[in-house]
């Protein structure tokens, strides 16, 4: 009984830490692109969708070397693929609205005390300005967090568009066609606006989080309160 404080304090830990990652975004679109993964490499490979392939866990497809494998795939898809896919998509884009739309007068949108980053970085490391270094690091760290979920949710949609348009046949349904299905059911006038509107909802945000994570125009200033310091347009 001695060991049941501590074990109790460690599994209110561990909800608690889970409830935390649960309601954050980032994790949601995560846990989404992973099971539209799974589903689909199990239509494509074993002609399952997820919900028949785990009715027992004697099916071929459910053991431990193909989940080895599996997460394998999903963290090179995560971590290189889609990331290294978005920037080259991006790329093109970039290319052509330099080409066609930029004009010069975008350039001066910023009023003072906009600066680049590595331009005031390097005045402040020479100036010891710490209070600068502390405005750019966090600067630095929302940027990168930025990227990291334009990453996830650009292989959330993508995912969700080969799930959706791409395989499944008439005979075998992926898991978003088999959600597509809901809207032909009865359940009820409050229900089936419910899901309407959760179908409607995800559907908009994806085509604003393609548009967010395809946007070829970055502008990587940060501002610094300072009244003597020129800027850097």
């Amino acid at each position: 009984m001695a060991d049941s404080g501590p074990s109790i304090s460690k599994i209110v830990a561990s909800s608690t830490s889970f409830v935390e990652k649960a309601v954050e975004f980032r994790h949601f679109m995560l846990f989404t692109a992973f099971v539209l993964l799974l589903d689909s490499c199990l239509v494509i490979f074993y002609g399952k969708d997820l919900l028949s392939s785990f009715e027992s866990l004697n099916e071929p497809e459910v053991n431990a070397a193909n989940a080895i494998v599996f997460l394998a795939l999903f963290f090179f898809s995560m971590a290189l693929f889609f990331p290294a896919l978005r920037q080259i998509i991006r790329l093109g884009i970039a290319w052509v609205y330099f080409k066609w739309f930029w004009s010069l007068e975008s350039k001066n949108e910023y009023g003072d005390g906009w600066h680049y980053p590595s331009l005031k970085k390097d005045e402040a490391l020479k100036n010891r300005d710490n209070f600068v270094l502390d405005i750019i690091a966090k600067h630095e760290e929302e940027i990168m967090n930025k990227h990291i979920n334009l990453n996830v949710g650009f292989a959330l949609v993508l995912l969700f568009a080969v799930n959706f348009l791409a395989i499944g046949s008439e005979s075998l349904n992926t898991l978003t066609q088999q959600a597509a299905f809901l809207l032909d059911k009865d359940f009820g006038f409050w229900i089936n606006r419910l899901i309407n509107a959760g179908i409607g909802v995800f559907i908009i945000f994806s085509l604003i989080m393609l548009g967010l994570s395809l946007n070829p125009v970055e502008e990587d200033k940060v501002y610094i309160p300072s009244g003597n310091v020129k800027s850097d347009v």
